[in-house]
């Protein structure tokens, strides 16, 4: 037994200790160590610490330890080992031992402490078991995903971080993000987005950063940051998702350039067949007024009109610097002034009243209809008021239901219905081109005017 004075001061210590002998028999123990063996003093004095320590792998490895310490004056621990108690189960104590020869020549002796550790073991296992399930997870995120703590010190980032940025684990974990590298991380408006943005938001998705990385060059990013907490832990965690759209960027740039050529060139092109359409119509109008036949004549104006028509939907799509769409005011507007324009001497006396919904039509849809209002609108300057000194002609368009309703209206005298007004082939052109709008072309004509009006969906079937 050990003197009384140094049981004492033994028994003052909050660690367990145990005293054994060259034969590892326990020669004292103190209350602490008792407390974690769930023992008394005589049931532990004088035994095997063998005995005291249970079975297992641990317990084995210990007594080797500590046989070895007698042999060969070595220390053992701190280790931490896993040891299964007859009485209390399963702990985990973190182990010091050491070899004392007392004066006298008294037979050496082993000290042995046992800090009992269980839980902090237990935790550590468990966040390493969290820690794991983790890394799995963000390793199976495609893009680089980075996981922070509050002070932004990576708890973890996933292979596709680290290959995309060129950086090893070694060089990543644990270390905080402004840090990395050669501080190619540290971004003044990622840390406010972090530190300040993202808590009060909880999540910001797609906040584009571009910044410049050593060996990479210019990057361009899309960041999805969220915070996350715990359920009965005040700490808080971050996601960081971090999509590299640099290529993207290009690709799209190189689209709208390549669009911007392509467009330049349908507006050149539009631009040209204007104009070569304008001459053709005015070559026809020139060849019209040197026939001395009127009918010839007449013949001549309507194809220069006709063709005017056309022009105007080239014209109004350079305008706009479209090539699927134009619009509607725009386009039969001009046709109206065109018609106006060429019918100088029948129109002098006209008052013509223009009234179109603002809508937008297709290109193919607009030749049809604006061919038709040009016979319509042709029509009716030239054949209701003759005769009279002044008339009144009113073009409108109208939208309903995805129905357009395109008219002209004039206050003439009148026409028969079934007399002949053109050449007969107006006639059949409107038809035409009523039909391939998939409407209709119903005029009804009275002492008080005439009036054409053309019904068809605005929305044209998809050619199959």
């Amino acid at each position: 037994m050990l003197p009384v004075e140094y049981q004492e001061f033994l028994e003052a210590l909050s660690d367990g200790l145990v005293v054994v002998d060259s034969s590892l028999k326990v020669r004292f123990a103190n209350r602490a160590f008792l407390d974690i063996c769930a023992l008394t003093e005589d049931r532990a004095g004088g035994r095997d610490i063998g005995d005291i320590i249970g079975g297992g792998r641990s317990a084995t490895d210990l007594r080797r330890g500590l046989e070895d310490l007698i042999a060969n004056d070595s220390i053992v621990g701190p280790v931490e080992v896993e040891m299964q108690f007859p009485t209390v189960g399963r702990r985990v104590l973190r182990v010091v031992a050491r070899k004392i020869r007392p004066s006298g020549g008294d037979a050496p002796i082993v000290l042995v402490t046992f800090q009992d550790v269980t839980a902090v073991a237990d935790l550590r296992r468990e966040n390493e078991r969290q820690q794991r399930l983790l890394q799995g997870i963000v390793d199976t995120v495609r893009e680089p995903v980075l996981v922070l703590d509050g002070r932004l010190v990576v708890i973890a980032a996933s292979r596709s971080f680290y290959r995309t940025f060129r950086v090893t684990e070694a060089d990543t974990r644990g270390r905080l993000l402004h840090e990395l590298g050669d501080g190619q991380w540290d971004i003044p408006v990622l840390r406010d987005l972090l530190e300040n943005v993202v808590p009060a938001r909880t999540a910001v998705e797609d906040f584009e950063v571009e910044h410049p990385f050593p060996g990479l060059g210019r990057r361009i990013m899309l960041l999805n940051a969220r915070t996350i907490y715990r359920e009965g832990n005040n700490s808080k965690t971050f996601l960081l998702a971090i999509e590299d759209i640099t290529e993207r960027r290009r690709l799209e740039e190189e689209r709208a350039a390549a669009t911007r050529r392509v467009e330049l060139l349908l507006e050149e092109l539009n631009h040209r067949v204007m104009n070569s359409l304008s001459i053709i119509s005015s070559v026809i109008g020139i060849e019209g007024r040197a026939m001395t036949d009127e009918a010839a004549r007449a013949a001549f104006d309507r194809i220069s009109g006709r063709v005017m028509a056309v022009a105007t939907l080239y014209k109004t799509l350079s305008v706009a610097k479209s090539v699927d769409s134009v619009d509607a005011p725009a386009f039969l507007g001009g046709i109206c002034h065109d018609v106006v324009h060429a019918l100088q001497r029948e129109s002098a006396a006209l008052r013509l009243t223009v009234e179109i919904d603002p809508f937008a039509m297709s290109s193919s849809v607009a030749i049809s209809a604006g061919l038709v209002l040009n016979e319509l609108l042709t029509n009716a300057i030239k054949y209701a008021f003759r005769g009279r000194q002044h008339g009144e002609v009113t073009v409108a368009a109208r939208l309903s239901d995805g129905q357009l309703s395109l008219s002209v209206t004039d206050n003439g005298s009148g026409i028969d219905a079934d007399a002949r007004v053109d050449s007969g082939i107006g006639g059949r052109l409107i038809e035409l081109f009523s039909r391939q709008l998939g409407g209709e072309t119903v005029r009804t004509s009275g002492s008080t005017g005439t009036q054409a009006r053309l019904t068809f969906p605005l929305a044209q079937p998809s050619p199959k």
